[in-house]
């Protein structure tokens, strides 16, 4: 219901035609509705501005989230539990314990640099955007993880660093006798695999709050981000 609506709202529902009133008069109250949302803004709200707030708050929480576990691979699992069995898992442990903060460390550094592409990608054909449930967050994806992943891999790299990757991995290589015939080619896809995992985390919080809001756009806190979404029905 509209409490107040504006004048072009009024003008709106007295122009139903009585050949099709019921059709049109429902599509002409929703369309009255968002204009007087929008009015009751002082007039600033559009969809971008209101899609820029969503990612905005979003991904400031997402930045405050845990992501799962690092995802060891098969490949690690086959040579570290012989050492485990033997009595000798602490370097398998240590390289896991790195991971796992690795991927940790990462989940900020993913905020930042999708929060930084985002703007590049068009995020305002609302067709378009009502396709799916997750119509919003696939179009963000497909349209900036090339340059996400560009900026983000040495952030991670530099991160890996840090938390001493290297010097673990040549750890556990020794101590496995495993057979890595390029070691910097193999600490590089770790660094990958956890940058990679620390982005889907960030991506699949946003894709949850997208279908959120989608489904009850009143759930959202920010009236700018309401106000988006009401316009994604």
């Amino acid at each position: 219901m509209i409490a107040h609506p504006s004048r072009l709202a009024l003008v709106l529902l007295c122009s139903v035609s009585a050949a099709s009133a019921q059709g049109i008069y429902a599509k002409a109250i929703e369309k009255a509705q968002k204009v007087a949302d929008q009015e009751s803004y002082g007039g600033q709200v559009s969809f971008p501005d209101g899609i820029a707030k969503f990612l905005e708050v979003s991904l400031t929480e997402a930045g405050a989230t845990v992501p799962p576990p690092f995802v060891m691979s098969a490949g690690f699992a086959k040579l570290a539990e012989p050492l485990r069995a033997a009595g000798k898992g602490a370097a398998a442990e240590q390289l896991e314990g790195i991971l796992n903060k690795l991927v940790t460390d990462a989940v900020p550094l993913a905020v930042l640099t999708v929060r930084g592409a985002s703007g590049a990608v068009a995020l305002d054909d609302l067709p378009s955007l009502r396709a799916s449930r997750n119509a919003l967050m696939d179009t963000l994806r497909k349209g900036a993880e090339t340059k996400i992943k560009e900026q983000l891999r040495p952030l991670v790299l530099q991160a890996a660093e840090a938390a001493g990757l290297p010097a673990a991995f040549e750890t556990f290589v020794a101590v496995s006798g495993a057979k890595i015939p390029d070691t910097k080619a193999a600490l590089t896809a770790l660094a990958d695999q956890a940058m990679n995992q620390a982005l889907d985390h960030v991506f699949k919080y946003l894709e949850r709050q997208e279908r959120i809001f989608r489904n009850d756009p009143s759930r959202a806190n920010d009236p700018f981000v309401k106000a988006a979404f009401n316009m994604l029905r």
